[in-house]
C-alpha cells in the first residue's frame, strides 16, 4: 500500500502571504500522522482530514514554525462533537513546557489531558500513530529532532531544522524520500548556524543516496527557484519545491 505525503505548510521562520510554515501529513494504511504542526497548518490539515481522524502529531522541536497550531488543534479536538481519547505527540521532553506556557494555569490540566505524551528517545525506533518512528538530534539552536519515518517497505527523513550533522547523514542514508529544510540559498550573502542550505541539501541527498528530495522551509523572502537550482547542481536525482496542498505518493 502506497504512502502519500501532503505539505500543510513549508514556510522557513515565519509563514509568507499565502503559506504557512512547517507541517507534513502522513497516510498510510489507514493512518494519519502529522509531522510538525506550524503557524498556519492547522486550516490546511482540515482540508483533508477531521481532528478526530488523526492518529498522533510528532514535533520535531519547540519552535512556533514548528508546533504552535498543536493549542488549535487540541482546542477542537476538546470540544469535538463526541469525547475524543487524548491525542498521541511525540515530542522532545522539554517542549511541554514550552507548548504548556501560553495556557492559564486555571486551564492548562485540562489542556493537558487532551495530550498522551511520548517523549522522544534519541535513537530508538518506535512505533507511534501506526508508523515506526526513528528520531535523532540535529544541531540547531535548541534541542531538535532529525525523523525517519516508515510505512511498509517505505522510507522518509524528515531533517526538522539543523545543521550538517551525523544525525542527519545516518537517517537520511538509502531513503525513498528526503524531506530536508534548505533555508537560504546562493542568494544570501552568509549561511546562518543551525540551518541548511539548499546546495548543502542537495549534497547531503547525494553522498546518502537519497531517491527523491523535497526541500522545505525557504527563507520567505529568498526565491525559491534559485534554491531548486541550487540543490540540483549537488543532486542529480529528483528534487520538488514544498508548496501548500502538493501530495506526494510513494
Amino acid at each position: 500500500m502506497s504512502l502519500e505525503i501532503t505539505v500543510l505548510g513549508s514556510s522557513g521562520g515565519y509563514a509568507a502571504s499565502g503559506r504557512a510554515c512547517s507541517g507534513y501529513l502522513f497516510r498510510h494504511d489507514g493512518k494519519c500522522l502529522v509531522v510538525d504542526i506550524g503557524a498556519g497548518t492547522l486550516s490546511n490539515l482540515l482540508r483533508y482530514v477531521e481532528v478526530d481522524e488523526i492518529d498522533g502529531v510528532a514535533i520535531s522541536h519547540a519552535h512556533y514554525d514548528h508546533y504552535v497550531d498543536i493549542h488549535g488543534l487540541l482546542t477542537a479536538r476538546q470540544y469535538w462533537v463526541t469525547p475524543l481519547p487524548p491525542l498521541p505527540v511525540l515530542l522532545p521532553s522539554y517542549a511541554v513546557e514550552v507548548i504548556g506556557s501560553p495556557i492559564s494555569q486555571q486551564t492548562r490540566e485540562k489542556f493537558f489531558s487532551c495530550m498522551e505524551i511520548h517523549e522522544i528517545a534519541a535513537g530508538r525506533r518506535e512505533d507511534f500513530a501506526g508508523f515506526p518512528v526513528t528520531a535523532m538530534p540535529g544541531d540547531h539552536a535548541v534541542e531538535s529532532y532529525i525523523m525517519r519515518i516508515e510505512a511498509g517497505d517505505l522510507k522518509v527523513c524528515y531533517s526538522g531544522d539543523t545543521d550538517v550533522c551525523d544525525s542527519l547523514f545516518e537517517l537520511a542514508r538509502g531513503v525513498d524520500f528526503f524531506i530536508c529544510e534548505a533555508t537560504f540559498t546562493s542568494q544570501y550573502p552568509r549561511k546562518e548556524g543551525g540551518h541548511l542550505s539548499a546546495s548543502e541539501a542537495g549534497e547531503i541527498a547525494n553522498k546518502v543516496g537519497a531517491k527523491r528530495l523535497l526541500l522545505t522551509h525557504v527563507w520567505p523572502t529568498l526565491d525559491e527557484e534559485v534554491a531548486l537550482a541550487d540543490a540540483k547542481k549537488k543532486f542529480g536525482g529528483d528534487v520538488s519545491l514544498a508548496k501548500e496542498g502538493i501530495v506526494f505518493e510513494l
